[in-house]
């Protein structure tokens, strides 16, 4: 019987050691250098990347915001009469994937679903969350594992996350003014970007179209484009794009005098969305002379918890 659910999240830096290196550089450095591997040969890239952390803090709302999708999600499911045991982890932060799964079995035998919290699929994401919870498992003794019941589908082109982009993107262009249904105003739709070899061997660019196309046709905008961001400055390999700065220029110079960003490959503000988005997108708004607003992303917002919940109720009565 299923009475766990396991969400696997990215993560984010938050106060506390993680003991890998002595001294302690700063939770921000230790994270960033965590997520390249720990590779010297990107040192210059992990320390722009940890400038972007400290301009916002040093830490991260993501673990945070997970926890409070986590809560509210377990809500729903549980006024559907389908409670469940609810145990987050994290890739790249404490508490670790490994170690929850871990902690799931000890404290619940019994049969346990998989929730990513990616809403597009590739291999540095949700395969990746995948492999971690399977090395959770491989951990503990055979007769000490639980049963993996199977992974929630995949919700890219559900209503409730569009419903949710939708409006938190109608508000954003409403702070500025900007009028998503006049060509006046181009509509951003962005995506974390991945390496192009990554693209051709699964279906992220297509899912994360598919979002976009979605988005912009439920808002009716008139000019919109799908865009990436946070690719590496440093790489000798092709990722995917436009990014979200060249696209902000490009508008300015097509003749829209406003520009929208919604993160919509992104389920939380995290500081990829606040620095990358809301500060380098907004100068270089500022810089060509365009009213920019960037949208927040879904967050808690109740139609993309409801969503989750039918992919979860749906999952549980296959």
């Amino acid at each position: 019987m299923i009475t766990n659910l396991f969400i696997a999240a990215f993560g984010g830096p938050t106060e506390g050691c993680c003991k890998h290196f002595d001294p302690c550089p700063g939770e921000a450095y230790c994270f960033v250098s965590g997520v390249f591997g720990h590779n010297p040969a990107r040192k210059q890239r992990i320390d722009e990347v940890v400038e972007h952390y400290k301009a916002l803090g040093g830490f991260s709302k993501f673990n945070e915001i997970t926890e409070a999708q986590a809560d509210a999600l377990g809500k729903e499911l549980a006024a559907r009469g389908k409670s469940l045991n609810i145990t987050v982890g994290y890739d790249h932060w404490m508490p670790y994937i490994a170690d929850k799964v871990g902690e799931m079995a000890a404290n619940d035998k019994g049969d346990f679903l998989a929730l990513i919290m990616s809403p597009h699929q590739s291999s540095v994401s949700w395969d990746g969350y995948l492999r971690r919870i399977s090395e959770g498992l491989e951990k503990l003794p055979e007769g000490d594992r639980p049963k993996w019941a199977g992974v929630v589908e995949p919700y890219w082109n559900k209503p409730g996350l569009i419903e949710a982009l939708a409006e938190h993107t109608q508000k954003a262009a409403d702070s500025i003014g900007a009028d998503l249904k006049d060509a006046s105003t181009r509509l951003l739709l962005s995506a974390h970007s991945v390496p192009e070899s990554i693209a051709k061997t699964s279906d992220y660019v297509m899912q994360v179209e598919e979002t976009a196309k979605l988005t912009a046709e439920k808002l009716g905008a008139a000019d919109w484009k799908v865009v990436y961001q946070s690719g590496p400055t440093d790489s000798r390999i092709p990722w995917t794009g436009p990014f979200l700065e060249d696209a902000v220029e490009e508008a300015h110079k097509d003749g829209a005098t406003a520009v929208v960003a919604t993160p919509i490959g992104f389920l939380c503000d995290n500081v990829e969305v606040l620095y990358d988005m809301g500060i380098e997108g907004k100068e270089k708004a500022e810089e060509v002379g365009v009213k920019f607003a960037a949208a927040e992303a879904v967050n808690t917002h109740p139609a993309f918890i409801a969503a989750l919940a039918d992919q979860v109720v749906a999952a549980i009565t296959k």
